[in-house]
């Protein structure tokens, strides 16, 4: 009787099997990398927008509770409710409110825009008598490590003027009267946040 000889596997048959193994696990490494980095892009966008509704919802909220009551600073001078020191690299955005609870019915607030989002400073009354006791509480931060925003980011203000709306760049503007209790119609800010490119939102001045 004939037996019949298993026939095995060549070492030509093994090389090509490991190389085109290899092959495989490559092309699937790389499909699995490419899906964890756009998930990774996907929870760094999402945190970034939510961070940003937030700090959105608190300044709207700050602006619509705007007092028309002109404050001292730390050397006694009048200041107005609304005012913009854009003279710097941080932009502060100044404001009187109402509505923060507890023995103060009346607050100075300020918002900063720094290199990486907005900051909310907050002191216990209207007057400054001491710089010391400004609160500062970070909010939204808008770039990763090494980024800043853009050269774009600042605020702006909304007025009515002869011909219509206008935009101006200042708060007080120049010529404005500092007894004045004239306000603009709204503050836009204008965020350059890096992937999300120019981000505009118009927010109504006292409309509560």
């Amino acid at each position: 009787m004939k037996t019949q000889q298993s026939r095995g596997f060549t070492l030509l048959e093994l090389l090509i099997a490991m190389a085109v193994f290899a092959i495989m696990s490559v092309v699937a490494y790389s499909g699995l990398r490419a899906v964890l980095d756009a998930d990774h892009v996907t929870r760094a966008s999402s945190s970034q927008l939510a961070d940003l509704q937030v700090s959105l919802s608190v300044l709207e909220r700050d602006l619509a509770q705007m007092v028309d009551i002109q404050v001292r600073d730390e050397f006694g001078d009048r200041l107005p409710p609304l005012r913009l020191l854009a003279g710097t690299e941080q932009p502060l955005l100044e404001i009187v409110r109402a509505g923060s609870g507890g023995d103060q019915r009346l607050r100075r607030t300020a918002w900063r825009l720094t290199e990486a989002g907005l900051e909310r400073e907050l002191w216990p009354g209207v007057d400054i008598t001491d710089a010391e006791q400004r609160r500062i509480q970070p909010f939204a931060d808008l770039v990763e490590e090494g980024e800043r925003l853009g050269v774009e980011t600042g605020f702006a203000f909304v007025v009515r003027g002869p011909s219509g709306l206008e935009r101006v760049n200042n708060w007080p503007p120049e010529g404005l009267d500092p007894s004045s209790s004239q306000l603009p119609l709204a503050v836009e800010l204008v965020l350059d946040v890096p992937r999300l490119g120019l981000i505009r939102r118009l927010i109504p001045v006292g409309t509560l």
